[in-house]
């Protein structure tokens, strides 16, 4: 779950992105052949998605990036922070429906559920493998994005060279009580009686102070950012800021918007998620995790990946980053996430 509210650092602009608009792409055999540089409007469940690739060789593995928010796509991130994984891998950013360019071409579209989106999920995965000649592609879910990951490695493991779970989210209600005894903690510490006062409200599940799951979770992110608990390097947040704000072709999204849409539907699935019930997936399985990350805490996460019954697990910490190690961190993660593919070989 990544929110505007203060997200995430350094720079690597992609200076192979492609600046025209998005073209709509009927079949897999539309895109691109040779050195991969596509953005296509591509329907998926009835719905046309904005899917980028960026790569300097289709024979090249293909990685799937499934984004957070939700209704918060992370191309632009991807392109500004990670530019360096196009060079070993094929690289898919998805605005999911709902999100980024998708809710740019489609402000209303049908269907925006955990079901339909994995749904989506799997059908673009199959023309990636057909488009590619793969028998499976790497996955990679970031924070909500992580649900959907885990469902579509739990329910395909045939299409997945490996799961990468980015921050991921186990069970969001059970994340927010250990959270709040973090921010308690730096309170009390700091002498913080406004703090302090404003948490008592929320664990009581005061209406005057927010009503509903996810209007509760900002504003325990407000407390939260208070004492750098989603973002450990505060340089980030203006990094974050400058990447939003590159791409001429994102210039017309509004952010708060987008996240608003689909949070509003997605809500349910948020709160209701508990990843606690998947004690088997079919595919390896590597969590990369921010070790000051009270956001979405990784004490869930690295507990259910040592239950977690997968043909190959491996913990990744960044120890000095919060929720987005992937912008936090960005060289060390792109040389961690290049480092899997040797890993699963």
């Amino acid at each position: 779950m990544t929110l505007k509210l203060a997200l995430l650092p350094a720079a690597l602009l992609l200076s192979a992105c492609d600046p025209r608009p998005a073209t709509p792409a009927t079949r897999a055999a539309d895109l691109p052949i040779g050195r991969v540089q596509s953005q296509s409007l591509i329907p998926l469940g009835g719905s046309e998605q904005y899917v980028e690739i960026t790569g300097v060789s289709d024979t090249n593995p293909v990685l799937l990036f499934i984004h957070g928010g939700p209704g918060w796509p992370q191309t632009p991130m991807l392109r500004y922070f990670n530019a360096d994984l196009t060079r070993s891998f094929t690289l898919v950013s998805w605005d999911q429906r709902g999100a980024g360019k998708s809710f740019l071409h489609d402000s209303a579209p049908p269907d925006v559920t955990l079901e339909q989106i994995v749904a989506d999920g799997h059908e673009l995965t199959q023309l990636l493998k057909a488009r590619f000649r793969k028998q499976q592609i790497y996955l990679a879910g970031f924070s909500w994005g992580s649900i959907v990951g885990v469902a579509l490695a739990e329910r395909y493991p045939e299409d997945y060279a490996a799961y990468i779970g980015i921050s991921q989210m186990i069970n969001v209600r059970r994340g927010m009580v250990i959270t709040q005894d973090w921010i308690a903690t730096k309170a009390r510490a700091a002498g913080d009686t406004v703090t302090l006062k404003t948490l008592q409200r929320l664990r009581a599940g005061d209406p005057g102070l927010c009503v509903g799951g996810m209007n509760c979770f900002i504003t325990q992110y407000e407390l939260l950012s208070k004492y750098g608990g989603a973002v450990y390097n505060p340089a980030s947040d203006a990094a974050v800021e400058r990447a939003m704000k590159a791409y001429p072709d994102y210039a017309a999204y509004d952010w708060n918007k987008g996240f608003a849409f689909s949070a509003a539907r997605l809500e349910g699935a948020v709160f209701g998620a508990d990843l606690s019930r998947v004690t088997r997936l079919g595919v390896p399985v590597v969590l990369i995790v921010g070790r000051h990350d009270w956001n979405i805490p990784p004490a869930l996460s690295s507990e259910w990946l040592a239950r977690l019954d997968a043909p190959a697990k491996q913990l990744i910490w960044f120890d000095s980053s919060g929720h987005g190690p992937l912008e936090e961190q960005p060289q060390a993660f792109n040389k961690a996430m290049i480092g899997i593919i040797a890993w699963v070989r």
